[in-house]
This record gives C-alpha cells, structure tokens and sequence, in this order.
C-alpha cells in the first residue's frame, strides 16, 4: 500500500489533545504521496458516588440514589484512530478518518463481558481546496459540538448515571449540566476558508426521531406517558460561525455560536390535531488565554432538545409538546509555570427545563414532578508526568430541582489516567 502522513484533524485534535499532552500522529508509512498514520489514547478512572435518596413526589428517572465505586473509562472511551492522506491531485488535498472508540469497562457484573463494544464513531473523509473544506461521513455534530470541547470534563470523568451507569463503559462528564449531548452522526458538512480568522460552517445530517413522555415512573407506579414523533421527511440543519485570533500581548481568544432546526412528524396525529413537531436551538461561546490562565463560557437556548441527550428522550412532554431548555458553563483554568505540566480547574454549569401544561398535570395529579434544573460545580487538577502520561483528579457536586421544590444531590469523586500517542 502506498501512504504518507495525514495531521489530525482540527477536531479530534480539540478533542483529544487539547490537555498540554498533546503528541502528532504516528506515522506507519507512506510512498507516492500518499500517507498512513495513527493516533489515540487509552484511560482508566476509579470512581465513587455518594447520593442522597431520591425525594417523593418527583419523576424518578432524574436521581440516582445509590452510593457506589466503579472501575472504568473516563467522559472518553480509549481511542484508536487511523488517518489516510492522498496525493494532492488537481489542486484537491483528500484524506480519510476512521477512529475505534473501545471502552475498558462494562456492564457491573462479573461475567458481563459482552457489553464493551466498540464504538465506531468516526468514519469520514474530506475533500480540502481553495474552496475550503467538504466533510463527508459521520462525524461530532456542530451544534453544541464546541460547548463539549471546550469543558474540561472532556479528559476527566464528571458524573455517572443511573445505577452508577451500570450498562455503560464511560462515565457522562457535564452531559445534561451546561450542554446538551451533540453525539457523532452522519453528515455533508462544508466549511469555509479561514478569512481573517473566521470560518463558516453548514451541515445536512441524518434526522432523529424526537421522542418525549419517558424519564422515569409516577407516584403509583405507572410509567410516564412515552410519545415520539419517528417520521423525518428532511434533513437536520446546523450551522456554525467561528473566529479564532489574538490580542493585547499575545492573549487568545475563541468566539463561536452555532445553531440547530429540525422537523419530524408522528404516525398518527395526537388528540389536539398536532401532526409535527419542530426542534430548534441556537448555542455561543468564547475561550480566552491570558497567561497561564484560560476563561471560558458558553449558553444555549430552545425547543424539543431534551435534558441531557438531544432529542432522543424527552424532548417533548407526555402530550407531544415542545420542551423550552436552556443552559450554561462558565470555567476557569490555570496552568503552572512548570512547562505547563501542571493545571487546575474550576467550572460550573446547568441545564434549566420549563415546565409545560402536561408536566404541570403530572406534577398535580400524578405527584410526579418533571425536572427544573440539573446544576454540577466540578474542582480538577492534571498532572503531566511525561508528555505521553497524564494523571487527574476531580470531585463534582451535582443538584438537581424539581418542578415542586424539592431537590436532590451528589458527590463525585474520580482519579484516572490517560496514556496517549
């Protein structure tokens, strides 16, 4: 075969090296102009909850009232990634991604083996010119993909989740406390030529289904009412406008806001009339260095998003309507004057939901509250040992509130490792 070395792309390199560790791609070989390369990492944490009971009178799917210690990956799974690069031909630069997300851990049973899949979560390839860049295939979504990036939970644990994610292999970083999960999903992405240090940015991505109700059981036991609306006749826009630059004595700033529609339709109209649903939200941000300090910030407004993962749960209420979300992060970070081997962290965020005519039945009649606000204070600090071996440590504090006032909590504590190439 005939290869020569790609770069890692912009964003996978956000993603995984954005911590002072950040190595290039090994190269495996290439001939003829063409490359072949690899990158990736692999983590551990050890992890303990200690939680609160879950109040009365609450849906109950948004709690976790266990105490517990688990074994596994970190917000990432362990990454092997492959980068293919060919020959520029007629002014055109195309290479090709594939990256394996396997996890270490698996579902809290002895013999549960068979869970720790992997999960392919990049398979695309871009075609780059002075037209700037087309992105075809699966990739991290566009909006909410830089509110994601740029939180330090990335390389840290943040929060487990129900049964202290007994099915899953990672824990869920700051999902659902300042964001929304953007997940990798397939897409025609095009992207401007860098102008002045802005880029541009537009998406057509497969549709997902937009599913509401759901979440947890009422008060006698019933589970909430579970809709969705499954037809999807268009593609899902995104968008994105960036600026990345420089000020006063080398300080660095990162300004970025993005946004999201969507329409899909139930099977069967519901009992109003109503034979749609529309999902939007619009989302910003901004990263700054000064020195060895790093401030950043984002929000994010809008409708039939959901709580934690977008659209896939409860976007919309028990009666198909629309669910308003909105949330924030705000972040500080300081890196020692020790070759940067050294970083401390602090952020805050949460994600706020209204409460709907539904919800407020529910609440009424059920003794079932919907979810008001989910808030997460996260304290981190790395350590570099070398530039290839990273040790971290985090305690989050998670809130949770209620539609009623009732309100629930928890503490998590993390220390992992990442070995990275």
């Amino acid at each position: 075969m005939r290869f020569t070395k790609i770069s890692v792309l912009a964003l996978l390199a956000a993603m995984m090296f954005f911590a002072s560790t950040a190595s290039a791609a090994i190269v495996i070989g290439g001939a003829d102009g063409w490359s072949f390369s690899t990158d990736g990492m692999v983590n551990l944490f050890a992890t303990y909850q200690s939680a609160d009971d879950t109040p009365a009178g609450v849906n109950t799917g948004y709690a976790i009232d266990q105490d517990g210690f688990r074994i596994k990956n970190g917000f990432l799974p362990n990454i092997l990634a492959f980068n293919i690069k060919a020959p520029t031909m007629k002014g055109l630069d195309m290479g090709a991604r594939v990256g394996f997300y396997p996890g270490s851990a698996h579902e809290n049973g002895k013999n549960a083996r068979f869970d720790s899949q992997i999960d392919l979560r990049e398979v695309f390839f871009t075609i780059d010119g002075d037209f700037g860049q087309f992105m075809i295939g699966k990739g991290l979504s566009l909006f909410m993909g830089q509110n994601l990036l740029t939180e330090q939970t990335l390389m840290g644990a943040g929060r487990l989740g129900t049964a202290l994610n007994a099915g899953l292999g990672v824990t869920l970083g700051r999902i659902g406390y300042g964001y929304l999960y953007p997940n990798f999903n397939a897409q025609i992405r095009y992207t401007t030529p860098d102008m002045g240090g802005f880029k541009a940015a537009v998406a057509l991505y497969d549709p997902s289904v937009i599913n509401g109700g759901g979440g947890g059981q009422n008060a006698d036991g019933t589970l909430v009412t579970t809709v969705s609306a499954s037809e999807t006749k268009l593609p899902r826009v995104e968008g994105e406008l960036s600026y990345a630059g420089t000020y006063g004595n080398g300080n660095t700033l990162k300004l970025y806001t993005n946004g999201m529609w969507q329409e899909a339709d139930f099977t069967t109209a519901l009992a109003d009339g109503t034979d749609d649903v529309t999902a939007w939200g619009v989302s910003g941000g901004f990263v700054t260095g000064m020195g060895g300090f790093e401030l950043s910030g984002s929000i994010f407004t809008g409708e039939a998003l959901g709580t934690a993962t977008m659209l896939d749960t409860d976007s919309l209420d028990a009666a198909g309507e629309e669910r308003e979300t909105w949330g924030y992060i705000a972040q500080l970070t300081y890196t020692m004057a020790n070759e940067g081997k050294t970083k401390f962290g602090v952020s805050y965020g949460a994600n706020e939901m209204d409460e709907t005519d539904a919800d407020k039945t529910d609440r009424l009649d059920n003794d079932a509250a919907f979810l008001e606000s989910q808030s997460m204070l996260t304290f981190m600090v790395t350590q570099d040992i070398t530039s290839n071996l990273k040790l971290v440590g985090e305690i989050s504090f998670l809130e949770h509130e209620w539609q009623n006032g009732k309100d629930w909590n928890a503490e998590m504590f993390s220390v992992g490792t990442f070995f990275l190439w």
